[in-house]
Order: C-alpha cells, then sequence, then structure tokens
C-alpha cells in the first residue's frame, strides 16, 4: 500500500509532463516549418512579367560572378522569356473568403490556358514561373501565375503553409475563374506546379477530374515522408514528425497528412501526367518524382504520361561563398531540353 502511495505521484507527473512536453516540442516544429513569408525573398522589389530574373539570396542570378552548370546563354538572354505585357486579378477562394492575386497573359482566345502554381514561401513573381511561363507564351499559350495563400499578396489565411492541405482549394479557385470568368473550355486548362506547388496541383488535379493535365516539377508524392524529410531539412530530429503533426490539429486544426500528392497518379484515368525530378534534389528528394511516376504508369494511360529524372545542379556565387542549388533547376541546366518537352506535352495534352 505504502509503494503505491509513493508511485502515484510519479504516475501522475507521467501522464500530464509527458502529454504537456510532447505538445511544447510539437508546437515549436510546427510553427517553425509552417511558417510563410509573404515577401518571397526578395522577388516582388525586383521581378515583374515584363522583366525578372531568377534569384539566389536575393540576387539576381545572372549577376553571379561564378556560374556553372547553367545551359549557356540563358541568363544573357532571359529576355526572350520576358512576357510581353499583363493584367492583373484578384480570384475569390469562395469556400475559405480568401482572395489570391494573379497575373495573366490572355493572347488568344482559342488556346489553352496553363495555371502555374508556386513552392513554399515562394510566390508569382518567381523565377521558377515566370521563366517556363514565359516559355508558354511564346508558343501561343495563354497562362496565369498567381500567389497561394499566405504568400506575397494574396490573402493571409493564417499565416501558416499546410503543404496543400488548404492550397489545393486555390488550384480550383483559378480554374473556376478561367472556366467563369474567362469562359475557357475545361478540357484547355493544364496545371504547372513545382515543388510544393507541384504537391498542391496533384492534390486539386486528384480531386478534380475536370483537370486534364499537369506538370510536376520537383513534386513531393507521400505527406508522411515529405514532413520528415521537411523536419531533417530544417535541422529538426525526425522523430519529431508525429509531435508537429499533433500540433497542427491543436493549433490550427489542421491535419497535414490529409491529402496525398501520390492520389493524383492512382487517380490518373486517361488523363495526362509529366513528372520532372532532378538526381540530387536535396529539398524534395527524388524518390517523391520516381514513385510518383510509377504509380501513374501502372494506373493511367503510358502514352499519357512522362517521367524525366536527370542529373541536375547549379552553382553560383552571389556574393557569398560558392553555393549549390538542386532544387527545380532542371529549367536552367537543360533550358531547350525543358522548353521543347513542356511545350510538346502541353501541345499533346490540350490541344
Amino acid at each position: 500500500m505504502g509503494f503505491k502511495r509513493e508511485f502515484f505521484p510519479f504516475l501522475l507527473m507521467l501522464f500530464v509532463l509527458l502529454p504537456t512536453g510532447y505538445y511544447f516540442a510539437g508546437s515549436i516544429v510546427y510553427n517553425e516549418v509552417a511558417k510563410t513569408n509573404t515577401d518571397c525573398w526578395g522577388n516582388f522589389d525586383q521581378n515583374i512579367p515584363t522583366q525578372f530574373a531568377p534569384l539566389r539570396n536575393e540576387v539576381p542570378l545572372n549577376e553571379s560572378q561564378n556560374s556553372e552548370n547553367i545551359t549557356a546563354n540563358i541568363m544573357d538572354n532571359l529576355s526572350q522569356y520576358w512576357w510581353p505585357n499583363y493584367s492583373n486579378a484578384t480570384i475569390e477562394v469562395k469556400t475559405d473568403d480568401v482572395f489570391l492575386s494573379a497575373w495573366y497573359y490572355d493572347q488568344n482566345a482559342t488556346a489553352p490556358w496553363i495555371i502555374f502554381t508556386h513552392g513554399i514561401r515562394g510566390c508569382k513573381s518567381g523565377g521558377e514561373l515566370l521563366i517556363p511561363s514565359g516559355m508558354l507564351i511564346n508558343a501561343g499559350f495563354n497562362v496565369i501565375v498567381y500567389d497561394l495563400r499566405d504568400h506575397g499578396e494574396s490573402s493571409i489565411d493564417d499565416n501558416r503553409v499546410s503543404g496543400g492541405q488548404d492550397e489545393w482549394k486555390d488550384v480550383v479557385a483559378v480554374f473556376d475563374w478561367l472556366v467563369e470568368e474567362k469562359g475557357v473550355d475545361s478540357n484547355k486548362i493544364g496545371l504547372f506546379g513545382t515543388s510544393m506547388g507541384a504537391g498542391t496541383s496533384a492534390i486539386a488535379f486528384s480531386k478534380d477530374d475536370r483537370m486534364q493535365s499537369v506538370w510536376l516539377d520537383s513534386t513531393y508524392s507521400d505527406m508522411g515522408d515529405i514532413v520528415v524529410e521537411e523536419l531533417e531539412f530544417q535541422g529538426f530530429p525526425s522523430f519529431l514528425g508525429p509531435a508537429g503533426i499533433f500540433a497542427g490539429k491543436i493549433i490550427a486544426g489542421q491535419n497535414l497528412i490529409q491529402h496525398y500528392p501520390l492520389d493524383a497518379a492512382t487517380k490518373i484515368g486517361d488523363r495526362h501526367m509529366y513528372v520532372v525530378h532532378g538526381n540530387q534534389d536535396k529539398r524534395v528528394m527524388v524518390h517523391h518524382g520516381k514513385e510518383m511516376c510509377d504509380v501513374a504508369l501502372q494506373n493511367g494511360d503510358e502514352d499519357k504520361i512522362d517521367c524525366w529524372f536527370e542529373d541536375s545542379v547549379i552553382r553560383f556565387d552571389v556574393g557569398r561563398d560558392l553555393e549549390v542549388d538542386e532544387h527545380h533547376v532542371m529549367m536552367l541546366t537543360h533550358t531547350s531540353e525543358y522548353e521543347q518537352r513542356l511545350v510538346d506535352f502541353f501541345t499533346k495534352s490540350l490541344i
């Protein structure tokens, strides 16, 4: 009896403090990993559709004193991808009382439209969207780039990123705007996403079978894996992944593993998908792209699915030591081939 009396305070402390500590650790992880960056790393100060350059450390990459593995002359000829002009739009996400800031170029009433979605803490003014959109403009397509919620000039929902769990509705809202406001045939609208924008586009693609064509550059496929890998990338112990997911549910009512981009591959049917991923990518590892590709080929029409995996690394010096980037840089390391594949894919799938 005495033993039980002495042991009870220990049990009480165990049941009270351990859950509290678990939640506290998870909240730190969740708040750090989910935080956004509305100024887009300097892109808004320097890039508009009619004049832009890809940035690294808030410095235009074409000012690098030591650029290696970047396709010859792309930095000297970036102007070929500058838009001739552009219009502004504000698009409502009606289900969530969110408004999205967009730029678009409408050059041909009968041509297809491509919706461009940026990655985590990115924005519509990022070079990773403006370069490929310029490629498609040159090929006669209409394009629209926009800021996801909690990014850039769009509405601040909760000042957090959900890895596509909420943002997929932004893709659908832009799609609906093109259909309802611009009168576009839904069969002539394609999706382009990079990084988190690719994962977000994939989730939207899985949920809306009107969407016939999606280009996924450096996508993630498995939410459980990407949560753990994101922790490791940001320097947190990976075992805190479940704690961060738990804290997200408590703090923001957000389930970070509710919707999986991989569902786009399992539900592809007879629709079109192109998966692009650099082999050395450390931000979103190449196994995600390969899994997306493999599952799509298992479930879809192999004539409508393409996958491109390639060594792709850039090295640059923008006033600091020589740095390396391997994430969604295929458009810089294999520019001509990227452009040809991009144009061919959307021409084949939408025209």
